[in-house]
C-alpha cells in the first residue's frame, strides 16, 4: 500500500508542478498532433467546409480555421464565401470579414466592421476591369481596398464573375487536416487529465478517488503507529 501510494503521490506531485508552471511554458498554446492521442480522446478532425481558388492559389475553411494554401491565418472565421485576385495579392471574403493576402502568401490585414466592411456578404467577384464587388441580399457593393471604401452599386454588372467553390486536392486536404489536428489537444489539457485521472476516463477518476482513500488510510495508520511507539 505504501509503495502504490508513493507512486501516485509522485505522479500527482509532478503533474501538479507542471500545471503550476504551465503559463510559463505556454502549455495552453502547445498542442499534440499524435493520431493515437486524438483517437484516445475520440477527437475527429472535421472535413473542409468550403474552398475557393484564384490564379491557382487556394483558400479553405475547416471548422473555424481559415487556410491560405497550407498556412493557417490567425483568428477564427465563421464562414468562407470566396476569393479573388487583386493588385496586392488576394482578397478572401467571409460573411463579415475581408482577409488581404500578399502575392507571397503573407497576411497583410484582416478588415472588419471597424473599417466599414459590410456584414452579410454572400459572395465576392470581379468585373472585366478588375474591380472587386461584394454581394449582399439585394445589394451590390463596390470595394476599394486602397481607400477602404464600400460603395453601393446602383445597377447589375453583366460582366461580373463570382468566385465559385471547388474541391480541394487530396494532398492539400491531408496537409490542412494534419495541421488543424495539431490544434485540438493541448499539453495543458493532457497533463490536467493525467493529474485528475480523467485520462483513463471514468475508471481513472475512480482510481484517483481510491488512491485518495488510500492516502488517508496511510496517513491515519502512520499517525496511530507513531503515537503507539511514543506511548
Amino acid at each position: 500500500m505504501g509503495i502504490v501510494s508513493a507512486l501516485f503521490v509522485m505522479l500527482l506531485s509532478v503533474s501538479g508542478l507542471v500545471l503550476h508552471y504551465s503559463p510559463a511554458f505556454n502549455f495552453d498554446s502547445r498542442f499534440f498532433a499524435s493520431p493515437l492521442l486524438l483517437s484516445w480522446y475520440n477527437i475527429e478532425v472535421p472535413e473542409i467546409a468550403s474552398s475557393y481558388t484564384a490564379n491557382g492559389r487556394r483558400a479553405s475553411l475547416i471548422a473555424d480555421a481559415l487556410y491560405f494554401e497550407q498556412s493557417r491565418i490567425p483568428g477564427n472565421f465563421n464562414s468562407l464565401v470566396g476569393m479573388v485576385e487583386s493588385d496586392f495579392g488576394y482578397a478572401i471574403a467571409s460573411s463579415n470579414l475581408l482577409v488581404l493576402i500578399s502575392i507571397e502568401g503573407e497576411l497583410i490585414e484582416v478588415l472588419g466592421s471597424s473599417v466599414g466592411v459590410p456584414s452579410g456578404i454572400l459572395r465576392i467577384g470581379q468585373n472585366l476591369a478588375g474591380i472587386t464587388f461584394l454581394e449582399r441580399t439585394a445589394e451590390l457593393i463596390e470595394a476599394d481596398f486602397d481607400a477602404l471604401t464600400w460603395t453601393a452599386y446602383p445597377q447589375v454588372d453583366a460582366s461580373l464573375t463570382w468566385s465559385a467553390a471547388s474541391p480541394v486536392e487530396d494532398q492539400l486536404e491531408r496537409s490542412i487536416k494534419q495541421d488543424y489536428a495539431g490544434s485540438l489537444l493541448s499539453w495543458e489539457r493532457l497533463v490536467l487529465d493525467i493529474h485528475s485521472g480523467r485520462f483513463l476516463g471514468s475508471i481513472g477518476v475512480i482510481l484517483v478517488d481510491l488512491m485518495a482513500i488510500l492516502f488517508i488510510l496511510m496517513a491515519g495508520t502512520g499517525v496511530w503507529i507513531w503515537s503507539q511507539r511514543r506511548s
